[in-house]
């Protein structure tokens, strides 16, 4: 019977796309696929214009705001926002590791749907994603790709359920280690879907590894007898009202390397932040070119109230030269412990801030003197750099280009 029900549920969101899948002896771990380095040419994101979600209501939040501790019963802890069933904050959320690169994997499916995304260095010059959904499933979540050791930290911070494609054994074995580690949904070679809610999939013959983050609650609480409960996610504060001593910017530039980059325009109409993704590589006097990220999924512009950048340190865990061809071997420890420097965005004002970790609770951000930074109620993105990127401002842009070493 749990067969059954769980082969329903599993097919509802193949179908969803109307995507193939692959036979289970023709799958592959993600760790065999390889990166992209070189020049790749860009895609278009089609010809209809993509919508643009508006601002949060104003009436979603008391004027005091909400937050950071006793959320009233339908308001969502990591937007700020009420929800139209409460019960579906009675659950824990589900964090994704969606890839960015090649440029062929865009646009995703479900980012649009995330509360929560942290945007991060992997390897070899290229980020990824760390969706977290928490009060909206996505039937659709990918390209799915291999986890890095910052998920370590974030899977204590957030408690979520975990679905990523693999990882390096050294990494693997770290996430292996904590205590969620029963909350871990990966691909493993051979293993059939259904039951397992991470799928390969052949849409235009490329092979793209999928899951639907309701399918992956259903598998883990009928497959592993695991309770869907709710943790402890308090600690952001929330609040409409514009916090004093910001100043104006429009657009924030974020480098990782020069085929990965982006920026986030803000959005006076809707109040949002409007994300701008590299269209080519940035060689030999091509320079930078943009488009608008969009979601395969809902058609939508991805979007968020809130852009925070976070300075953290990045040390090397493994670093092996580049030699004979090859590329470099990296796996890199992006330190989020204690608290660090970092810039808000919200309401088309940049301010100075600092992130915290605290001992109970999720990531949340103070001001320098300490009190509370008021998120805007919304979504928010959190864009990691290294403390060695040293910001630029010129009127009303800046630029964050990455160092790494």
């Amino acid at each position: 019977m749990k067969k059954t029900f769980l082969t329903l549920i599993t097919a509802a969101f193949l179908l969803a796309c109307n995507l193939a899948t692959t036979h289970p002896s023709d799958l592959r771990t993600p760790a065999a696929e390889p990166e992209a380095t070189s020049a790749i040419a860009s895609e278009s994101v089609g010809a209809t214009a993509p919508s643009v979600a508006s601002a949060a209501n104003p009436t979603a939040a008391p004027p005091e705001g909400v937050g950071p501790v006793n959320f009233p019963a339908g308001i969502n802890p990591l937007t700020g926002l009420p929800v139209s069933d409460p019960a579906v904050l009675e659950r824990r959320p589900v964090a994704v590791k969606i890839n960015n690169y090649p440029r062929s994997n865009r646009p995703q499916w479900g980012l649009s749907l995330a509360d929560i995304v942290f945007e991060y260095y992997h390897n070899n010059d290229l980020p990824r994603f760390h969706a977290i959904f928490y009060s909206r499933d996505a039937e659709l979540a990918g390209p799915i790709r291999s986890g890095r050791l910052l998920d370590v930290h974030l899977l204590h911070l957030y408690h979520s359920n975990f679905v990523f494609g693999s990882a390096d054994a050294r990494i693997l074995d770290q996430l292996q280690a904590q205590r969620y580690a029963d909350r871990l949904v990966y691909l493993l070679d051979g293993a059939p879907c259904p039951p397992q809610p991470v799928c390969r999939f052949e849409p235009n013959v490329y092979n793209y590894l999928l899951t639907s983050t309701a399918a992956t609650r259903e598998y883990l609480s009928l497959y592993r007898n695991l309770p869907d409960d709710r943790p402890y996610l308090d600690g952001m504060w929330f609040n409409l009202g514009l916090p004093q001593g910001g100043q104006p910017l429009e657009r924030l530039h974020i480098r990782y390397s020069y085929g990965a980059y982006l920026y986030w325009q803000w959005d006076p109409t809707t109040g949002r932040y409007l994300r701008y993704q590299d269209a080519q590589d940035d060689v030999q006097g091509r320079g930078e070119t943009y488009e608008l990220l969009t979601d395969r999924l809902t058609g939508e512009a991805i979007a968020a109230e809130n852009v925070v950048v976070l300075f953290v340190p990045h040390r090397d865990e493994v670093y092996q030269p580049p030699a004979n061809g090859n590329p470099a071997v990296e796996i890199i420890d992006i330190q989020l412990e204690d608290s660090g420097p970092a810039y808000a965005l919200r309401d088309g004002q940049l301010f100075e801030v600092r992130w915290l970790v605290p001992q109970a609770g999720v990531l949340t951000l103070t001001f320098t003197d300490g009190t509370l930074y008021p998120y805007k109620p919304g979504v928010t993105w959190y864009q990691v750099v290294s403390t060695k990127t040293n910001p630029r401002i010129d009127g009303l842009t800046a630029w964050f280009d990455f160092v790494l070493r």
